[in-house]
């Protein structure tokens, strides 16, 4: 056995020569991914409109294909390993310098093909630090891992981003959280490609869009650029998917820096993105006790059994990253780099090793800041101890100052506005999350008991061996636990350190569990005997979560109502027919105004982003659940839906002009929540003017 690399060395027995049973393994897996794939593109955007897309991403994601394989050098599988990590890397500078071309006015379709030259201008120090890292060598034999791996992604995602949008007679179809995720980044897009630097906010009139979003620009800048011909959905449904194979191929890149053996990373890629909770086996349990048909498990959300049953820390798993969150897929990716990288690094102290670093973790900061700011936590520590152990104090300036870039992606996330500081405190550090302390062993157990298992196992191995490397990963645990528990935002439900946190454990966890496979499967019989037993047990009994999951996001058949939501939201046909007269006959930075209040506070339709997101258009006042702090979003909706509840029109009117209001929209909610609106607003046509009806819908211009 080949120590470095844990593939064979002799020929099968077969006869027939171990590298060309690889390759041959490898082409027949990759034909599979590859048909996989064009039918999952053919789906969300049709085979032509979806190989265009395709082939942009590609383009933004070679700048960074080509400065890691500057970066990794000419030794054996730089050029795989530059292919795996390269396409997070590309991606995210690529936007950045599309950022630049867009805040100076270039917003063309040239600014999409010059971004990536300039990008990989990078490249050009980037060798200078080729011999500063010596990162794991891969060959040939980890090609059918790599191609097995990346098939997590059209096996997660094909049948949910089919489903997203799905025409029926009844309307359009999305299913939560298709709902909230999807929804916001059509309207994050849609108003990325209306031009402005930064973009308004389409929930406050007068206001910026405090939130993270150069992950939309490249979406956004496309849309605009392809004159709005091809739908938003299928722009952001592919770019997502290619997000997400960027996302699995750098997983694979980070569990092999850790151990030698590719079927140990590739089972271990898939442990951490399908076997992680055992919330969907609470469930089955409890449903036998009480007699409940299976058929119930439609109405439950399987991955938040922790919060919904047992009132603990929501927590999600990777699978849910790959459907619904490509911008923290994409921040995971590049953000983590560093620390790979770093580990791997034969002299963590040099300056061009921590300058390296601190760029990826300014891109990611750029990307997702929460993220970049855990991420940062572990490589600041990791550092610190580095140089205590050494005792060379000197290097921690040196670190210091490889920063420098990440103090620079600050100052721009504070030029764009990304946080609103108007409304006080937002992040609480250093206070006990109410709800990660409630049933948190309960909680934990549940939401992380397969991984947590496993990766026990594998750091009491790496323990044993002394491998120091895991060091990192045991910083990366840590670190993750102490956001789990003592950082909350408080206006995101408590939640949103918990989605986060979550994800950095199952991500740190991956390493441990392909360590304990690898050296497990290299002992003897009996401990071979034991991995496989336990493996299977451990996935059998992770398996319902999600499988049940998976198939709820797809399951847009699904009508009834959820705690607060409804599990499918449908667009009517008459609504389709509203938003599109409005994105054709009002101006693009016209207000439009739907009850404010619709999703928030009454649970009756789930589409809180409805009219920024379907409709492109801003609102006076509404509800997001994405931007925080949310006092000021709610008084203004207060304000806002005077004019819809009062019954006095004049008194209406003078409301509406005393908030700029432009246009009304009346649906079906409205007319529902608000009965006899439509005959109040139709008995003064001289001061809300119709210029839009039918059957379900009116639009009424505020004169």
């Amino acid at each position: 056995m080949n120590q470095s690399t844990g593939t064979l060395s002799a020929p099968a027995r077969s006869g027939i020569p171990a590298g060309s049973r690889t390759r041959s393994v490898a082409a027949c897996a990759a034909a599979v991914l590859v048909v996989a794939l064009g039918v999952c593109i053919r789906a969300v955007a049709g085979l032509q409109a979806g190989t265009v897309l395709v082939l942009v991403f590609i383009c933004t994601a070679v700048p960074g294909v080509i400065i890691a394989r500057r970066l990794f050098g000419s030794g054996p599988g730089a050029w795989m390993s530059a292919l795996l990590v390269g396409p997070a890397w590309g991606f995210a500078a690529t936007s950045l310098v599309l950022l630049a071309l867009w805040s100076a006015g270039v917003r063309s379709a040239a600014a999409l093909a010059a971004a990536p030259a300039i990008a990989s201008l990078a490249a050009i120090p980037a060798r200078r630090l080729a011999p500063a890292l010596a990162i794991a060598p891969l060959d040939r034999g980890d090609l059918p891992a790599i191609v097995f791996v990346l098939c997590l992604v059209p096996a997660v995602v094909g049948l949910p981003y089919a489903h997203v949008g799905q025409r029926r007679p009844e309307g359009k179809l999305y299913r939560a959280y298709f709902i909230a995720d999807f929804e916001w980044a059509m309207s994050v897009a849609a108003e990325i490609s209306k031009g402005d630097v930064p973009p308004r906010n389409p929930f406050l009139a007068g206001d910026r869009m405090h939130y993270y979003w150069l992950a939309d620009l490249l979406s956004g800048a496309e849309y605009r650029a392809g004159r709005r011909r091809l739908p938003l959905e299928a722009i952001l449904l592919t770019n997502a998917m290619c997000l997400d194979l960027a996302f699995i191929a750098f997983l694979y890149f980070f569990v092999r820096q850790f151990v030698h053996s590719p079927p140990a990373a590739a089972l271990a890629c898939v442990a951490a993105v399908l076997f992680t909770s055992f919330e969907g086996l609470q469930q089955l349990y409890a449903f036998w006790v009480r007699g409940v048909p299976l058929e119930r498990l439609r109405a439950v959300n399987i991955d938040a059994i922790s919060y919904w049953q047992f009132g603990s820390l929501k927590v999600d798993g990777l699978q849910r990253v790959l459907l619904y969150q490509p911008q923290h897929a994409t921040a995971w990716a590049v953000s983590l780099s560093s620390v790979a990288l770093l580990v791997r690094a034969r002299d963590n102290a040099t300056f061009g090793v921590n300058l390296l670093a601190g760029l990826l973790l300014a891109l990611a900061l750029l990307i997702s800041p929460f993220i970049a700011v855990m991420v940062g936590s572990i490589v600041a520590a990791y550092q610190l101890i580095a140089v205590a152990l050494r005792r060379r104090w000197i290097n921690l300036i040196v670190a210091i100052a490889g920063g420098a870039p990440v103090a620079a992606a600050v100052l721009l996330t504070n030029a764009l506005e990304y946080v609103d500081r108007s409304g006080g405190r937002i992040v609480y550090v250093g206070y006990l999350n109410p709800v990660a302390a409630h049933h948190a062993l309960i909680g934990i157990i549940l939401s992380f008991g397969p991984a947590l298992i496993a990766a026990s196992a594998g750091a009491i191995l790496a323990a044993r061996r002394r491998a120091w490397r895991f060091g990192a990963v045991g910083l990366a645990v840590a670190v993750s636990f102490l956001f789990y528990f003592f950082v909350d935002v408080v206006d995101h439900q408590h939640a949103y350190v918990g989605w986060r946190a979550g994800h950095l454990l199952f991500l740190s966890f991956a390493p441990l569990i392909a360590f304990a496979w690898q050296e497990l499967r290299a002992g003897g019989a009996a401990a071979r005997r034991a991995a496989v037993i336990a493996a299977a047990l451990l996935a059998a009994a992770a398996a319902p979560t999600t499988i049940v999951d998976l198939y709820s996001a797809q399951d847009v058949g699904f009508r009834e109502r959820g705690p607060g939501f409804r599990w499918t939201e449908v667009v009517t046909p008459e609504e389709l027919e509203a938003l599109e007269w409005i994105k054709t006959y009002t101006p693009a930075d016209a207000l439009v105004q739907p009850d404010p209040i619709r999703a928030a506070e009454r649970g009756e339709s789930g589409t809180w982003a409805y009219m920024p997101a379907f409709g492109e258009r801003r609102m006076t006042a509404g509800m997001p659940i994405s931007m925080i702090p949310i006092a000021k979003y709610r008084d203004a909706s207060a304000r806002v839906e005077q004019v819809f509840r009062i019954e006095d029109a004049r008194e209406a009117h003078r409301i509406a002009r005393e908030l700029k209001l432009q246009y009304l929209y009346i649906g079906p909610e409205e007319s529902r929540v608000y009965p006899g609106v439509r005959q109040r607003l139709d008995s003064a046509p001289f001061w809300f003017q119709p210029v839009f009806r039918n059957g379900s819908v009116a639009v009424y211009r505020v004169t």
